[in-house]
């Protein structure tokens, strides 16, 4: 085990033995390391279980208090799966609720000065921009991407491989596969250049290019572009995966 020398660790914590633990980190009682993790320097780090191969960059905040008046001290966590990279100055808050999380998947990309609220929840493979925020209880699924000084606002979830734009104002759902941007936010069009690297299908590319048509620019109510995206053929699974982030929608679409 590497523990620099000027690191507080406290002797509760539980560290693998290849994790490397930075200059003057702080680690508080109720805390596991998994192993090959890198802990930069002044990181600080409290309510939080961190995945295998995960690295946080210097004067991060992990496991944080919810940022709430109301709020009173219960047990609960940030869970953060492996391989994540977490940069700089970077804050994730632990969950409101009693024995709850606020859960980070594997192979995220959290860039600098960037902050996750308390009860979101994060999947594999996304990128938050620098100075993006997410209010508490905000989800984010697979391979998105939300750009730089975005905010997202509490309960809002972004579906797989969706983009955000950069300084976007979300306050509604944003669908997978689509791009929104603007404040407020409105939809643009599909993640065109995102799908063509994923891999998906010419066939699957225009299937959801048809569903951002009926959704967003044909006029159709809600209900009636339900009907209609049901007609698409599915290729990939990328309709059904469309369908049923619509059909679960509590706040709304953006751009509908």
């Amino acid at each position: 085990m590497n523990i620099h020398p000027t690191a507080i660790v406290h002797k509760e914590a539980r560290i693998d033995g290849t994790a490397h633990i930075g200059p003057y980190a702080i680690i508080n009682a109720n805390v596991e390391i998994g192993s090959q993790c890198v802990i930069g320097p002044h990181v600080w780090l409290d309510h939080a279980r961190i995945g295998d191969g995960t690295k946080i960059g210097g004067h991060s905040l992990i496991g944080g208090d919810p940022q709430m008046l109301k709020w009173k001290d219960v047990p609960s966590l940030v869970r953060i799966g492996k391989d994540n990279d977490i940069r700089e100055l970077a804050t994730i808050h632990r969950s409101k609720d009693e024995n709850a999380e606020t859960v980070l998947g594997d192979g995220n990309l959290i860039m600098t000065n960037t902050h996750v609220g308390h009860d979101c929840r994060i999947g594999n493979n996304a990128i938050i921009t620098t100075y993006a925020g997410l209010s508490g209880h905000v989800t984010v699924h697979d391979f998105a991407i939300i750009g730089g000084q975005a905010g997202i606002h509490q309960f809002v979830r972004i579906g797989e491989m969706a983009m955000v734009g950069g300084m976007a104002r979300i306050v509604q759902d944003v669908a997978p596969f689509m791009l929104a941007e603007g404040s407020p936010a409105d939809m643009r069009s599909t993640n065109a250049v995102g799908l063509k690297r994923k891999g998906y299908s010419e066939k699957a590319r225009a299937n959801i290019k048809e569903a951002f048509k009926i959704l967003f620019k044909s006029g159709l109510n809600l209900e009636n572009a339900r009907l209609k995206l049901a007609e698409i053929p599915d290729d990939a699974g990328e309709m059904k995966k469309i369908l049923d982030f619509v059909n679960s929608t509590k706040r709304g679409l953006t751009g509908v």
